[in-house]
């Protein structure tokens, strides 16, 4: 399903309210931006709508299940580090100041009603007054500041550490000043969740919380936890006193509960979907997209911006040789994995730069660097092999230990992976699969993964800035546990690209340095950047009232917000009774 253009989603609105009995004055907010990242955002959660169906009486009625492949690492919105926990809780019931469109063309205000760049290092935010939090508590700019000093020394520190001051300017204004300029700060600030200065139970400090998050969440998002088993299920239930009084779309959810299912094997989804248990699956095998013509499911793709990837343990012997990790990477087969296991619908990487990412990702240049120094070339594989196992005095065959997590396509190109690098005279490989709730901890561990020899393959959600593509998984100061860099790769020249991206507020000048990043972890390969698989969900259009209304998020952190984000102009609503 192509991206909608504005005009387009115009004409849903419309078409969306005129089904659910009301009327519509149609008004797109955001920002605007230029080279330089520059927006003012505009309030868009105003408005009226027809008298007798007012938007925040709409009585939710619908009923949606959907499966996970994982179970939720955390329901603590501001230490979430999996994109289970962030797309089912995460983006479901918290709420940022600002998020990004479906097409990732703008940002529009989330709880800021309006925003603007006042310098080049400085924003300030109008935020939306009346809106209230969960458990009852009101919003205001205190919440802001709170919420951004929680996520400070967390994992998920990057998505704060630039920020030098915020100044309280009133109840309803807050200004944020970075110690540079900083391009991506809108995408950064649109990942932290704001909770609740005063709630009981909860601190500036997560790790001193005593606040059940597994319970009761403490956001202002559309949905609200109401039950949570473990590895079984997760169950949402749509807010009664959420915020958004726009007329442009009914002001609380029209699905009154969202089921989880946690269903691990990628088969078992398939079939839970098939006899008409789900309504729709997170994880269809995109080498099998054939089955569903016959079948209860329709299936839904558009463009992703995350990656698959494996890591070399570069400080372990003799990974920390490149020519050792480089001759791995050029074994890999991408080009056949994508048509055997993707059926297609991938495309090749050089880099961490996804397609997704519109003008920073360049084809003919991805091309250049996957010939001169990534893609598949057995010869000079073993060129480079020869003399890493020369200089590192390795005898045949080095035993390689390879590790994924449970999920049938990443299994079956793991197995390819191993298989061809037990082919040669030059590896013993082995593969361990392990579930994705003991995978993730491994990696996250300062004494899991980086402290052995073991070859990491996973995926990376990424997000609508290159820098998220980058930072917290290559950056020296991302080592875990303080960010994503699980294999405490290090390398002056990255971190220094990595800066120069993050302070360049001019797109052209970013696009060059990102080239010049990619072209260096291309030569030094810390990692194997494999492929961008597109974005599939397999739906049961009898589940909803119109399957064109379905639209997948580029992100996989994102992907259930289809059901209902009425600010960036996403709605599906339930079938007719």
């Amino acid at each position: 399903m192509p991206t909608e253009s504005l005009s387009d989603a115009d004409t849903t609105r419309r078409q969306i309210l005129a089904a659910m009995g009301g009327t519509v004055a149609v008004g797109v907010a955001g920002c605007s931006s230029g080279d330089e990242e520059t927006p003012e955002g505009t309030d868009d959660g105003g408005g009226t709508n027809d008298e007798n169906t007012p938007p925040g009486d709409t009585v939710p009625t619908g009923e949606f299940t959907a499966s996970v492949g994982a179970n939720p690492g955390t329901l603590d919105p501001t230490i979430i580090s999996d994109a289970t926990s962030q797309s089912t809780v995460g983006s479901r019931c918290y709420e940022s100041l600002v998020e990004a469109t479906f097409d990732l063309s703008e940002f529009r205000g989330m709880l800021a009603s309006d925003f603007e760049r006042l310098s080049e290092t400085t924003f300030r935010f109008q935020l939306r007054e009346g809106v209230q939090f969960h458990n009852g508590d009101e919003f205001t700019a205190e919440d802001v500041e709170f919420s951004i000093n929680r996520t400070s020394g967390t994992t998920n520190d990057a998505d704060v550490s630039w920020i030098d001051t915020i100044e309280v300017v009133g109840d309803y204004e807050i200004e944020i000043v970075a110690a540079s300029p900083h391009a991506p700060a809108l995408t950064d600030l649109s990942a932290v969740p704001i909770l609740p200065s005063g709630a009981d139970g909860i601190s500036e400090n997560p790790q001193d919380d005593d606040h059940d998050f597994d319970s009761e969440t403490l956001g202002t998002g559309p949905y609200t936890i109401e039950e949570f088993q473990a590895e079984d299920r997760l169950v949402l239930s749509a807010f009664e006193d959420y915020w958004y009084d726009g007329d442009d779309y009914p002001g609380t959810s029209p699905w009154e509960t969202i089921t989880f299912r946690v269903i691990p094997e990628q088969v078992s989804q398939e079939e839970a979907m098939k006899t008409g248990e789900l309504d729709m699956i997170d994880n269809p095998a995109p080498f099998d997209l054939g089955q569903w013509e016959n079948a209860t499911g329709t299936v839904v793709q558009d463009v992703s911006v995350g990656f698959d990837f494996i890591t070399y343990p570069v400080t372990q012997e003799p990974y920390t040789n490149s020519d050792f990790r480089r001759g791995i990477t050029r074994l890999i087969p991408r080009e056949d994995v994508i048509e055997a296991i993707f059926g297609g619908n991938a495309t090749p990487l050089a880099g961490p730069i996804s397609p997704g990412l519109g003008a920073y990702f360049d084809a003919e240049e991805e091309q250049r660097l996957r010939d001169e120094f990534v893609g598949e070339d057995v010869e000079a594989a073993k060129e480079l092999l020869d003399s890493a196992f020369e200089e590192e005095n390795i005898e045949k065959p080095f035993e390689i230990s390879l590790i994924t997590n449970t999920n049938r396509t990443r299994e079956r190109w793991m197995e390819v992976v191993q298989q061809r690098l037990d082919e040669t005279e030059y590896f013993n490989a082995k593969l361990d699969v392990r579930s994705f709730d003991d995978l993730v901890p491994f990696i996250l561990d300062p004494e899991g993964a980086a402290q052995t020899t073991d070859v990491v393959g996973i995926g990376w959600t990424g997000g609508s800035d290159p820098n998220g593509h980058v930072e917290q998984l290559l950056d020296s100061s991302q080592h875990v546990p303080d960010g994503f860099n699980w294999n405490l790769y290090e390398n002056e020249e990255v971190d220094r690209l990595i800066q120069e991206g993050q302070t360049t507020l001019n797109v052209d000048e970013r696009q060059q340095i990102y080239s010049d990043l990619q072209e260096v972890l291309a030569e030094d390969s810390p990692t194997a950047f494999m492929w961008t698989g597109d974005k599939i969900d397999v739906v049961n259009s009898d589940s909803v009232a119109d399957i064109s209304y379905w639209q997948p998020h580029p992100n996989s952190s994102l992907r259930y917000d289809t059901l209902y984000a009425p600010v960036r102009g996403e709605i599906v609503i339930p079938p007719e009774n």
